[in-house]
Parts: structure tokens; sequence; C-alpha cells
């Protein structure tokens, strides 16, 4: 989809980091190709095509609209990304408590709520999206935001006494390309894409 006019100053700004940079340099970094002009880079099964000169952006359908601005914070972060196989929760990504309350109700409850009971219904859910099973909790899978950026969703299955949980987790040299809001839009975009796609 086209970028949400509603982000229209962030987009100028991000647009004006990457504004002179080569864009096979951009593609380069952010693990993307150069197809036709443009940077393409894989997402959470789909595409997002960034056109540097014109300073246009498509983003697939299926992820929220501030998609687009995310994207280029990421492309801008690729340029210095190192490696980091660690996993961190939104939590640990800083002093964030006043976000981490809304992050957790808006993308990690939903998915206990969803996938708690039924667990394999996650791995289910998110082969659209490209992803993996993983050996973690009741159910996990690792989804690809980008080709630098990695989340792995978790949920638990609970007891009767313990209620079921679910947790969402960023790889650590992905994470760090982006400041915590984008993290927390893109948490909100895996959460809304494993929902709609579970239907």
């Amino acid at each position: 989809m086209v970028c949400n006019p509603a982000h229209r100053h962030a987009m100028e700004l991000a647009w004006s980091a990457l504004q002179g940079l080569a864009p096979r340099e951009v593609a380069r970094a952010a693990g993307g190709e150069l197809r036709d002009g443009e940077v393409v880079l894989p997402c959470l099964g789909g595409e997002v095509l960034v056109d540097l000169r014109d300073r246009m952006i498509i983003t697939p359908d299926h992820l929220g609209g501030g998609w687009g601005v995310v994207t280029l914070h990421h492309l801008k972060g690729c340029l210095g990304w190192k490696s980091d196989e660690s996993w961190v929760s939104f939590e640990q990504l800083g002093d964030l408590r006043p976000f981490a309350a809304a992050f957790r109700e808006r993308a990690v409850a939903p998915l206990a709520v969803r996938f708690g009971d039924v667990p394999k219904e996650l791995v289910r859910a998110a082969r659209p999206l490209g992803g993996r099973p993983l050996a973690m909790g009741d159910a996990a899978v690792l989804l690809q935001a980008f080709p630098r950026l990695r989340v792995t969703v978790v949920v638990w299955k609970g007891d009767g006494e313990i209620p079921s949980g679910a947790n969402l987790l960023f790889d650590g040299g992905g994470s760090k390309t982006l400041p915590a809001e984008d993290l927390a839009e893109i948490g909100i975009s895996v959460c809304q894409a494993l929902l709609s796609t579970a239907r």
C-alpha cells in the first residue's frame, strides 16, 4: 500500500536522512537487492519497494500504515549494522517503562489471547508471512521483518492456574537499527498480521 499521509513529516525527515546515498550501497547494507533502480526488501511474506531518487515507497497491504517510515529508518540504521544474535524483549531495549505497558497491551497480549489455548495455530498463522517454527515455549515462530531484523513470537499454554502467555523478541543486531517507537510499530504490525492470517 502507499504509505499513510498522516506520517508525512516523519517521512520527509527520513527521506532527508537518506538523501545522496547510493541505492546500491543502501540495498547492500540492508540485505536487500537493487531491482530496476529500487531497493527491494523482503518483509513478512511480501516486499517493500523503495525508490530513493523519486522518494516513493510501497509497502505490503497487510502491514501497518507506519511501515514506510520504519523502513526508511531501518535503511539508514543498516548502514552501521553489526550482527548480534542475542534476543531482546521490548522491555530490555532501554528505559521504556511508559511505553512497555502499551506495547504489551497492543502487541503481546492479543497473541496470548488468540494463540495461548491453541499454540500450534501460531505456526499455521505465520506461514503466509514466511514464518518458521522454533523450539521455544509451547510454540514459537521466527519472522523476517526485514532481511536484517528478525522477530520471534513465543506463546505458552495456560494450565488453569497460570494464564496463557506470549512474548515478542527482536534480534539484537536488527533492533539496534531502529528507535524504540519503530520497534513498537513493528511488533504491533506483526501481531496484527498474525491475527489476520489466523482467521
